[in-house]
C-alpha cells in the first residue's frame, strides 16, 4: 500500500514530467514549424515517388494540420489522396478527395479531385458477376463529372470509363439471358436480352444481345422478328460479333429462311 507520504512525493513528480511532456511537444512542433513547409512538401513528394507511401502520408498530414491556411494546403490534401490512391486504400483516397472539395472549393485541384474520386470509384467497381451497387455509383459520379466539368481534358477517360462501367452491367445482363436460354425459358432471356438492347446499345455487347434475342425468337417460333433482328445486325452489328456468334448468326439466318420459306410454300 503506499503511503501518504510516497503520493506527497510522486504527484508532483508526474505533474512535472506531464509539463515537461507538453514543453517537450511544444519543442517539436516549433521546429516543425520553423522548417520551410515548400521543402517539407517536395519531401512528401518524393517519398511519394519513392513509394514510401507511409511516409509521405505523415508529411502530407502535417502540412495539412500545421499550416491549414498556407499556400501548401491543397496541394499537400490533393497529394494525401493520391497517396491512398497510390497504394489501392480507394475508400480512403474518395474520403480525401472529397475534404477538398468540401473545403477548398476556390483550388486548383478541384477538377483533379473530382476526377480521381471518380476514378477511385470505377477502381472499386468489381467482377460484373459481383453486385453492381458500386458500378452505378461510378457511373453517376461519371456522368455527373461531364455534366460539371464539360471541357475537361479528362473528358475522353471519362467516356472510355462509362462505356467499360456499361459494359460491365450489360455483361451481367447477357449472362442472366443465356442462363434462361439455357433452361429454354425464352420469354424470360427476352427479358433481359431487352435490357441490353434498350440500356446498352453503345457497348459492344448491343450486338450480342440481338443474337441471342433472334435466337431465342427462333425457338418461340417467331420467324418475322428473327428475321428482322438479324438483318439489323447484318446492316450495323456484325463487326461486333466474335468469330463464333458471327457463325451463328449465319446457321440461325439459313434456318430462318428455310422456315420462312417452308411456311410461304
Amino acid at each position: 500500500m503506499i503511503n501518504r507520504s510516497t503520493k506527497l512525493i510522486t504527484a508532483p513528480l508526474i505533474t512535472l514530467l506531464f509539463v515537461f511532456s507538453l514543453q517537450f511537444c511544444s519543442s517539436q512542433k516549433e521546429n516543425l514549424d520553423a522548417a520551410n513547409i515548400a521543402e517539407t512538401f517536395e519531401s512528401g513528394m518524393t517519398f511519394l515517388e519513392k513509394e514510401n507511401y507511409l511516409k509521405a502520408e505523415e508529411t502530407f498530414t502535417f502540412i495539412i494540420y500545421n499550416d491549414p491556411g498556407g499556400a501548401f494546403a491543397d496541394d499537400a490534401q490533393f497529394q494525401l489522396a493520391e497517396t491512398y490512391f497510390a497504394r489501392d486504400d480507394f475508400l480512403l483516397a474518395i474520403s480525401e478527395y472529397d475534404r477538398l472539395l468540401r473545403r477548398m472549393k476556390n483550388s486548383s485541384y478541384v477538377e483533379d479531385a473530382f476526377w480521381r474520386k471518380t476514378e477511385a470509384y470505377c477502381e472499386l467497381s468489381p467482377d460484373y458477376r459481383l453486385e453492381r451497387d458500386m458500378t452505378d455509383k461510378a457511373l453517376r459520379y461519371l456522368y455527373d463529372f461531364k455534366e460539371i466539368h464539360p471541357d475537361s481534358k479528362y473528358i475522353p477517360d471519362a467516356n472510355e470509363r462509362i462505356i467499360e462501367m456499361k459494359e460491365k452491367l450489360a455483361k451481367k445482363e447477357l449472362e442472366t439471358a443465356k442462363l434462361y436460354t439455357t433452361l429454354h425459358e425464352y420469354e424470360s432471356a427476352v427479358y433481359y436480352y431487352d435490357s441490353v438492347i434498350d440500356q446498352y446499345m453503345d457497348t459492344k455487347l448491343y450486338a450480342s444481345a440481338r443474337l441471342g434475342k433472334a435466337e431465342a425468337m427462333v425457338a418461340l417460333e417467331k420467324w418475322e422478328e428473327a428475321r428482322e433482328l438479324m438483318n439489323s445486325i447484318a446492316i450495323d452489328g456484325k463487326g461486333d460479333l466474335s468469330p463464333i456468334e458471327f457463325a451463328r448468326l449465319k446457321s440461325l439466318g439459313n434456318k430462318v429462311v428455310e422456315m420462312m420459306k417452308t411456311k410461304t410454300d
